[in-house]
């Protein structure tokens, strides 16, 4: 209990020092390696007095097999206590499954990874995932929205199944690129785009690069938790951040792709002991998720190579949409959460200011991961705004407050 109490105060200082799943690859790898190795030193202390027939403290071999039984099959004991139950009838979440698939070769060696799921005359949902995510993240999406819409969803360069680029460039402008590519996919149809986190940030990007294209093609926009500039100014304890961010983070994201191979092995060993969902559930959700949920991300989190999750916050760095928010002409929901520490309700605030008639839904209580939480309520925000913009429906709202009441 001792050991779990201070796991959780070490999250939290983390969580609040450096926002990002780069820190959370590294405490919780770490902390698995620290598990492991004094397990293993236990039995060996006690193994080695008891080989030469020395006084063996009984206790070393106790405590040492029971770390090392943690190290190695803690994941179900850890999660036990996390989450809630499913409501009846909610469908677990797993990978997406029978649609149609494209692979599209972009200039830089990029394969992108998309599919496409309802009817092809329907007007176009297109999704954007959050960063260290795959495609799969829009699973409730589909449960809910693939009847009356064409979805298209895709695997941001470099993770899920898309392959990376040959010189491993993951800018902002690169994947706005992969997202205009994506789009000509929908053909003739209306289209609105739909991104969370780094999904956002990549959606208001091609807002800058394509302007002719959104005011020609697009329908509306969906920004889901996300920001408008560098993800370490809106975080929690952004104060600290922006000092934090030259010495500490930008080596630490060098270092872990140097180092990748053995940051992947030492976070599967995280996932072993159950202390990655740990801290997922710290970080990314308020406590409002599944079991199922949080086993489901963070197995995708695992499955993520590290040096593309080092390099994709190498890139967020060095972004900022300020400027492009004042000059977007389409239809805007933006949806925030409550408690989200990575991106705070304070960035969507600061986005349905300066986008010109946007719109705000709120998810409480949610953390980064609110459209899992919540995912009735934010499929039917998104429902309810497509089909106002693909019909010309009128809002319903409070006089002079673009803020939804759902």
């Amino acid at each position: 209990m001792q050991v779990e109490t201070q796991t959780i105060t070490l999250i939290r200082l983390g969580m609040f020092l450096i926002p990002s799943t780069l820190l959370l690859l590294w405490f919780t790898g770490l902390f698995s390696v620290v598990l492991l190795g004094s397990g293993a030193w236990l039995v060996w202390e006690w193994y080695d007095n008891w080989a030469v027939q020395l006084p063996a403290n009984p206790r070393y071999l106790v405590w040492g097999l029971l770390l090392l039984g943690l190290s190695l099959l803690g994941a179900p004991f850890i999660t036990l206590f996390l989450g809630r139950k499913p409501r009846p009838g909610e469908a677990a979440m797993k990978a997406l499954t029978g649609g149609t698939v494209h692979r599209l070769s972009r200039p830089d060696g990029t394969q992108l990874h998309v599919e496409s799921y309802g009817s092809e005359d329907a007007p176009v949902l297109l999704f954007t995932h959050g960063w260290g995510l795959s495609s799969d993240e829009w699973f409730y999406a589909h449960q809910h929205l693939s009847q009356r819409y064409r979805l298209l969803v895709w695997d941001l360069r470099g993770l899920g199944q898309s392959k990376g680029p040959r010189d491993h460039q993951y800018g902002l402008d690169r994947m706005a690129g992969d997202l205009n590519a994506v789009l000509a996919l929908a053909g003739d149809h209306p289209v609105i785009l739909c991104g969370h986190s780094i999904g956002g940030m990549t959606t208001l990007t091609f807002c800058r690069l394509y302007p002719a294209v959104l005011s020609a093609r697009i329908s509306g926009l969906v920004l889901t938790q996300t920001t408008y500039t560098n993800p370490v100014r809106t975080a929690l304890g952004a104060r600290v951040n922006r000092v934090l961010q030259e010495p500490v983070l930008r080596p630490l994201c060098h270092l872990t792709i140097w180092l990748s191979p053995l940051v992947w092995a030492i976070n599967a060993l995280s996932t072993l002991n159950g202390s990655m969902a740990l801290a997922n559930h710290f970080l990314q959700f308020k406590g409002q998720e599944t079991r199922q949920q949080l086993g489901f991300t963070t197995g995708l989190l695992l499955r993520a190579s590290p040096a593309v999750v080092a390099r994709g916050m190498l890139a967020m760095m060095a972004y900022d949409a300020s400027d492009i928010l004042p000059t977007i002409d389409v239809p805007t929901l933006v949806i925030s959460a409550s408690s989200d520490r990575a991106t705070l309700p304070e960035a969507s605030a600061h986005l349905r200011q300066h986008i010109p008639g946007a719109e705000q839904v709120m998810l409480s209580p949610a953390g980064h991961m609110g459209l899992v939480e919540h995912h009735e309520v934010w499929a039917t925000a998104v429902d309810t705004f497509a089909a106002r913009c693909f019909r010309s429906m009128p809002a319903e709202q409070e006089p002079g407050n673009n803020v939804w009441k759902i």
